[in-house]
C-alpha cells in the first residue's frame, strides 16, 4: 500500500511533493503516475480571481491512503469526484467516517482545511477528479460571504459525517467530461478548462444555497436525526419509478410520520414526495438530453403508465414538454 501524508493550501505544492515522493519528474505542474503505482495524471491549474485547481484522471495499481493535517487557516476545497471499479473507498474526517462500497459513485461536495482528513481507495480503482481551493476572503468577494456564510456553516456541519452529498447531474457530467478531455489542438486549451471549471463551481454553489438556505436557523436536530434523514433521502431517492411511502420511510427512520415530515423539509426544504418528483423529473432530462431514448421510453422507465401525466409532470418542473426538449436538442 501507498501511504502519503500532506499540509498544504496549494495544489502544486502538493504534486511537487508527489513526484519527489514517487521519483518521477515535476514538469508543467504536472504528477504523471508512476508504473508501479498507476496509470494517468493530476495536474494544478491556476483559476482566475486567484484560485487554484486540480484535475485527475487515473488508475490506481496499489491501494493507496492519503492523509491531510489540517491548517489553522480558514481554506475550504470544493471536490468533485467520479470513480469506477471500487472495492473499498473509507473518508475519515477528523472522527467521522465515511465507508462506501458501490462499484461506482459520483459526488459533489465541499470540505474545510479545518479538520483532519484521510481517503483510502483500492487498487484497480479508476479516478476522475476535479478539486478547487477556495479561501474564504475570495468567497467573501464573489459569493457575498455574508449571505452565504450560515448556509455554509450549516452545510458542513450537518454533512461532516456524509461525505457523499450530490450526485452528479447532467450538466456536471458533461462539464467533468470536457475538463478531463479538451481538444487539445485548441490553442484555448487552458482557458476553455478554466472556463469549465468555473462553471461547475458555479453549478455547485447554486445548488448548496438553493439547498441549504430554505433551513431554518432554530431548527434542533441531534447528529442521530440528521443521519436518519439522510439516508431516508437514500431510500426515497433509489428507485426513480416508484416512491416509497411515508409510513415506510418512517418505519425506516423509526420516527412517526408527521415526525419524519417536518424533519426532512427542514433539511431539504420542500416536502418528500415533492423532493422526489424533482428529482425524478431532473432524472427524465437527463435521460432525454443522451438523445438514445424516446419520450414514452424515459416515462415508462420512471414508473408512468400514463405518457400525459409525465409530459405534464415535467412541463410543471421545467416549462416545457419532454418532446420539445427532444426536438431542441436535436437541433443543436
Amino acid at each position: 500500500m501507498i501511504r502519503f501524508k500532506y499540509s498544504l493550501s496549494n495544489f502544486s505544492d502538493l504534486l511537487q511533493s508527489m513526484c519527489e515522493k514517487f521519483e518521477v519528474p515535476f514538469k508543467d505542474e504536472k504528477l504523471v503516475f508512476p508504473d508501479a503505482l498507476g496509470k494517468g495524471y493530476m495536474k494544478a491549474v491556476r483559476l482566475p480571481n486567484g484560485l487554484e485547481a486540480l484535475i485527475g484522471d487515473f488508475t490506481l495499481k496499489q491501494d493507496f491512503l492519503i492523509e491531510r493535517t489540517r491548517i489553522n487557516k480558514e481554506f475550504y476545497v470544493f471536490i468533485c469526484d467520479r470513480a469506477t471499479h471500487v472495492k473499498k473507498f473509507i473518508v475519515d474526517i477528523d472522527q467521522d467516517r465515511l465507508e462506501k462500497k458501490e462499484a461506482s459513485f459520483s459526488a459533489m461536495y465541499l470540505l474545510s482545511y479545518l479538520s483532519d482528513l484521510s481517503q483510502f481507495t483500492n487498487a484497480g480503482a479508476h479516478w476522475s477528479t476535479v478539486r478547487v481551493i477556495i479561501s474564504r476572503d475570495w468567497m467573501a468577494k464573489y459569493l457575498k460571504l455574508d449571505i452565504l456564510d450560515d448556509v455554509l456553516q450549516r452545510y458542513l456541519a450537518l454533512k461532516s459525517k456524509s461525505v457523499h452529498v450530490r450526485d452528479f447531474d447532467f450538466d456536471s457530467q458533461v462539464l467533468m467530461d470536457e475538463i478531463l478531455h479538451p481538444d487539445e489542438n485548441s490553442p484555448v486549451e487552458n482557458t476553455f478548462i478554466q472556463n469549465r471549471i468555473m462553471l461547475l463551481l458555479e453549478n455547485f454553489f447554486t445548488w448548496l444555497y438553493q439547498q441549504m438556505s430554505v433551513m431554518e436557523m432554530n431548527i434542533k436536530m441531534t447528529r442521530e436525526e440528521i443521519d436518519q434523514i439522510t439516508e431516508v433521502e437514500n431510500q426515497l431517492l433509489s428507485n426513480l419509478s416508484q416512491a416509497p411511502t411515508i409510513n415506510q420511510l418512517a418505519r425506516q427512520a423509526a420516527m412517526s410520520p408527521s415526525k419524519l415530515k417536518k424533519q426532512f423539509k427542514d433539511v431539504f426544504g420542500l416536502p418528500i414526495y415533492e423532493y422526489f418528483q424533482k428529482n425524478r423529473m431532473q432524472k427524465a432530462r437527463e435521460l432525454l438530453l443522451e438523445g438514445n431514448r424516446s419520450v414514452k421510453a424515459v416515462g415508462m422507465e420512471l414508473g408512468f403508465s400514463n405518457l400525459s401525466n409525465f409530459s405534464l409532470a415535467f412541463k410543471k418542473e421545467f416549462d416545457e414538454l419532454p418532446s420539445e426538449l427532444l426536438k431542441a436538442n436535436a437541433l443543436t
